[in-house]
C-alpha cells in the first residue's frame, strides 16, 4: 500500500511539472526577520545513474520587515545539497586565501584564474561609525581552495568597487549521510563582522576541465528516478542561516529532474 501511494505521488508530481509550474524561492521568518532561499541545477535532464556535468546555483536573501538598522547580522550559512550531486576537484589548480585577499577582482583573476569554479554576487549593508547605513554591491568569484583538516575549501572572494574593498567567504565542504550528502558552510570573517550585514548572495558553481586525458566536472549529478518514471521532484537543497542574535532559520527547496536515457 505504501509503495502504491508513493507511485501516485510521483505521477501527480510529474503532471504538475507538465503544466510548467515555475520553481519558487522558499521563505521562512521569525518576528520581523525574513529569509528566502533558492537553488537549482542545469541541465535538469540527466542520466538515471551515471553522474553528468551540471551547474548548481544557490541564492538567498535576508531582510527585516521593520527598521533596516535593526537587521540582525547573518554570521553563518550552511547549504546542504542532495546526495545525487557530487564534487570532484582532483587535478584542478588550487588557490589560497593569501593570493586573493587583499586583491582586486582583476588581480584575483590574474593570480588564480585557472582555479575559478564559479561566480555570483553579494549585497550587504555597511554599518560604519559616524556614517548612515549604505548598501554595498559586490561581485563574487569562487575558487577551488586547498584542503584543511580533511575538508575541501571553496574560497568565495567578494569584491566591490564603490567603495573599493574585498573579503573572502571560506566555505568548508563536508559529507554526511542522509538525503543531503554534501554540506557547504561559511562564517562571516571576523573583520567583516564589525561592519557587514549580508542581505543577498548568489553563487553558481560550474567548471569542466581535463584530468589525465578525461573530461571532468567540478559538479556532477544524476537523476535517480525510480524505474518506470522519467521525471521526479526531490528535495534538492537546504539552507540554514545563523544570526548573531542566536536566531536560526532553515529553508528547503524541491526541484525536478528528468531522465535523459
Amino acid at each position: 500500500m505504501r509503495r502504491r501511494a508513493t507511485r501516485l505521488v510521483l505521477v501527480a508530481t510529474a503532471a504538475l511539472l507538465c503544466l510548467g509550474i515555475p520553481a519558487q524561492a522558499e521563505r521562512n521568518g521569525e518576528g520581523d526577520l525574513v529569509v528566502t532561499f533558492n537553488s537549482g541545477l542545469s541541465p535538469s535532464r540527466l542520466p538515471r545513474q551515471t553522474p553528468a556535468p551540471v551547474a548548481v546555483r544557490v541564492a538567498g536573501d535576508v531582510a527585516t520587515e521593520g527598521d533596516p538598522s535593526e537587521l540582525p547580522q547573518l554570521r553563518t550559512i550552511r547549504i546542504a545539497i542532495n546526495r545525487q550531486g557530487h564534487l570532484f576537484d582532483r587535478g584542478l589548480p588550487v588557490c589560497n586565501v593569501g593570493e586573493i585577499q587583499p586583491a582586486t577582482e582583476a588581480n584575483a583573476r590574474r593570480v588564480c584564474g585557472n582555479a575559478i569554479i564559479g561566480s555570483g554576487h553579494v549585497r550587504l549593508l555597511a554599518d560604519i561609525p559616524t556614517q548612515p547605513l549604505y548598501e554595498v554591491k559586490a561581485k563574487l568569484l569562487a575558487f577551488n581552495g586547498p584542503r584543511r583538516n580533511g575538508h575541501k575549501l571553496i574560497l568565495a572572494q567578494a569584491y566591490g568597487r564603490k567603495p573599493p574593498g574585498a573579503f573572502v567567504l571560506t566555505f568548508r565542504v563536508g559529507r554526511q549521510s542522509g538525503t543531503f550528502g554534501t554540506v557547504m558552510s561559511t562564517t562571516l570573517p571576523k573583520d567583516a563582522q564589525r561592519w557587514a550585514y549580508l542581505t543577498h548572495f548568489d553563487m553558481t558553481l560550474s567548471r569542466t576541465y581535463t584530468y589525465r586525458g578525461e573530461q571532468r566536472s567540478f559538479v556532477s549529478a544524476a537523476c535517480g528516478a525510480p524505474a518506470g518514471f522519467d521525471t521526479i521532484v526531490f528535495p534538492f537543497a537546504r539552507a540554514t542561516y545563523d544570526f548573531a542574535t542566536g536566531q536560526s532559520l532553515t529553508t528547503t527547496v524541491a526541484r525536478p529532474c528528468h531522465v535523459a536515457d
